[in-house]
């Protein structure tokens, strides 16, 4: 058999090696600079993670796509399906983050501070996300963590950031495995898939006047994109935070960054734009110039 090219890897260059190969940040340090063995399982989760979000997304697309030829009973429980397993993952992606912080906090890390230290070995950090971010269902203040687990203070105020987001995709998440709820009614045109934002797991997202289908219905696409982009801003702001407090190893390769190359990643690309303000209508051609290799997964503000 001979070779002649990649599917799905992730490698290092210098620059990336085709148009849709991205670059993620917070992947990128923790190949470079966390790689322990203890890890490394967890770190391969997460990345599959983020690649199973974005092969949601590519699917809503094919089912939006295809509605012509999928039997109109059918569509809405396909995608409703879909969103479904898009919280479930989004939601598990946070405990494997606080697993990979938990062993490196717990097993590699000695505070100068002899009190903060105490603290450290007392109250160790638990694996679970919502045993750090809240309290009797309630999120900490970010000195309440710093006072409990003596974390630093930018990196508790990452957990404090996050946790109202956390908060939604558990409060989703648990209604729909134990609670036998759904992600409400779908409703789809030719502009795209639909969602009433007066519906219970819709009604948080910050919407605006262009995402808007008519007075009762918008564009699925921005809640898509906040989903996917914002459990992996999450980890970059939790990670991030931890380095600028904590010194990490020098990287593994100098000079080089870490790629991925996977086959939903145009999907991921095109849902960036979303999240950058372009795409909200289904259908709508990416924009190619903020669709490439690192520069569109690096946006400021908007994705990873």
């Amino acid at each position: 058999m001979q070779i002649v090219d990649t599917i799905r890897s992730n490698y290092l260059a210098v620059s990336p090696a085709g148009p849709h190969d991205v670059w993620i940040a917070f992947v990128d340090f923790m190949w470079q600079r966390a790689s322990w063995p203890e890890v490394v399982r967890l770190l391969n989760g997460i990345c599959d993670d983020f690649s199973l979000m974005a092969t949601s997304a590519a699917k809503l697309e094919h089912f939006h796509e295809a509605r012509g030829s999928i039997d109109a009973t059918l569509i809405g429980y396909f995608v409703k399906t879909e969103l479904e397993y898009l919280i479930i993952v989004a939601r598990s992606v946070f405990d494997l983050l606080q697993e990979v912080i938990a062993q490196f906090w717990n097993n590699r890390v000695k505070l100068l501070d002899p009190s903060a230290e105490a603290v450290r070995r007392h109250h160790k950090l638990p694996p679970e996300f919502a045993k750090v971010a809240l309290h009797n269902e309630i999120a900490r203040t970010a000195s309440e963590i710093v006072e409990r687990y003596a974390l630093p203070p930018t990196t508790a105020a990452m957990y404090a950031k996050h946790s109202s987001f956390f908060l939604s995709l558990r409060a989703s998440r648990d209604g729909i495995i134990h609670g036998g709820s759904s992600v409400d009614i779908i409703f789809t045109t030719e502009n795209g898939l639909f969602v009433s934002p007066n519906s219970k797991h819709y009604s948080n997202y910050p919407w605006k006047s262009e995402h808007y289908y008519n007075e009762s219905l918008v564009s699925l696409r921005p809640w898509i994109a906040r989903t996917v982009f914002q459990t992996i801003e999450a980890c970059s702001d939790i990670m991030f935070s931890l380095a600028s407090a904590i010194p990490f190893p020098e990287e593994i390769a100098p000079g080089y960054r870490v790629f991925i190359r996977d086959p939903s990643n145009e999907a991921f690309l095109r849902l960036l734009n979303v999240a950058t303000g372009n795409l909200v209508w289904w259908g709508a051609k990416v924009n190619e110039s903020a669709a490439t290799g690192e520069s569109s997964t690096s946006a400021e503000g908007a994705g990873p």
